[in-house]
């Protein structure tokens, strides 16, 4: 079931200043990502390359993300906190590793995001498909950006786009989400699973 509860006392927030339509408040926004702390569901994943992709996801702050394939096989991208381990089950070699800071994606899977932040949120619209908060790592702009989508009523997160220093962004949309569910650690080992991929 999708969480509603609010962090009780969280002060309102100012409005963010939308580029394209009317202003956005990001109250509900803050409160909603401040109380997501586990997660489990379905997701559809659409490529830069233009192909598409579903699977399964297990979310676990702070940063931890784990994306496991329907096609191909055995592919998964895990995130442990610090690594980021991109599994292909077509190579024989170790998963590719990178850190997750250098990712957008680590905003998303922070303890704590204020929107208050100097510097993080670049614009804010809202549209018949939901609000739209697009942010970026202050301290590195240059790693790319992050457009969140949430539903209005209840607030929820409906899908995340990425797009790196690359420009080729990464859409993913949620197609269910459990909240509030235990998840296990050992999920997100990319090192245990590596071991899998060794031969």
């Amino acid at each position: 079931m999708q969480r509603r509860a609010f962090l009780a006392g969280l002060a309102a927030l100012p409005f963010l200043a939308a580029p394209l339509s009317a202003q956005v408040n990001a109250a509900p926004i803050e409160a909603y990502l401040r109380s997501l702390r586990s997660a489990r569901g379905r997701f559809r994943q659409r490529n830069a390359n233009g192909s598409v992709q579903t699977g399964t996801f297990h979310l676990l702050k702070p940063g931890r993300i784990r994306f496991e394939y329907d096609q191909p096989e055995g592919a998964m991208v895990i995130a442990d906190g610090t690594m980021v381990g991109v599994f292909d089950p077509k190579s024989n070699r170790n998963p590719t590793r990178y850190p997750l800071s250098r990712t957008p994606l680590h905003l998303l899977l922070r303890n704590e995001l204020s929107l208050r932040e100097p510097g993080l949120v670049l614009g804010a619209t809202e549209d018949g498909n939901g609000i739209h908060i697009t942010v970026t790592d202050p301290r590195r702009p240059e790693e790319g950006r992050m457009r969140m989508t949430f539903s209005r009523d209840p607030v929820a997160l409906r899908e995340w786009v990425v797009t790196p220093a690359n420009g080729r962004s990464t859409a993913v949309s949620i197609l269910e989400m459990q909240t509030g569910v235990e998840v296990a650690r050992t999920l997100f080992n990319i090192e245990l699973e590596a071991q899998r991929y060794r031969w």
